[in-house]
């Protein structure tokens, strides 16, 4: 008999013990590793990980695995070191898909699928002089006649005197 009241007292104890640790369980969350400004442009320097209890943790706080959708993000609030990142905290407007070199370019090399990247860029500073996706065909297998630097925007301008397409995007 005491065997097996001491066996049910042990199973409600551990139960009990589980009862209580329940949504105190740490998972990794994304924070503000310094004092924020409103509008600053979020870098992988300027935000950390740490562990929260679970039940703090709701599905608008950034996790680790998503950190980089918000790397190049402006914060619209400001947020001081600590600080969950939220989703609610940043920009999201449709970014507007342009090209970028892969790789340095040489003046005369005909541009190839591997040597552009699509990037997304602010609507707001995208000219009609940036190749977009829909005019990706019209690139590919011409010489350029000034060289790009990985990174650099691929801009129409790069390419011998003709102009830019006009395309329905374009025209707005």
């Amino acid at each position: 008999m005491a065997v097996v009241i001491g066996g049910g007292g042990y199973v409600w104890i551990k139960k009990k013990e589980a009862d209580v640790r329940r949504g105190w369980n740490l998972v990794p969350v994304v924070v503000a590793a310094q004092d924020l400004a409103e509008d600053t442009v979020i870098t992988f320097e300027s935000i950390s990980q740490r562990s929260v209890p679970e039940q703090f943790v709701t599905s608008s706080v950034v996790r680790p695995d998503s950190a980089n959708y918000i790397v190049n993000q402006r914060i619209l609030v400001a947020a001081q070191a600590g600080d969950l990142m939220l989703w609610s905290q940043f920009e999201t407007k449709k970014q507007a898909d342009c090209f970028v070199a892969a790789r340095d370019i040489p003046v005369g090399a005909k541009l190839t699928e591997d040597d552009m990247l699509p990037q997304g860029m602010d609507p707001k500073l995208v000219t009609p002089s940036y190749v977009k996706e829909p005019e990706r065909p019209q690139v590919v297998g011409r010489p350029v006649i000034a060289a790009f630097r990985k990174g650099d925007p691929i801009l129409w301008t790069h390419f011998h005197n003709e102009p830019p397409p006009v395309t329905r995007d374009s025209a707005r």
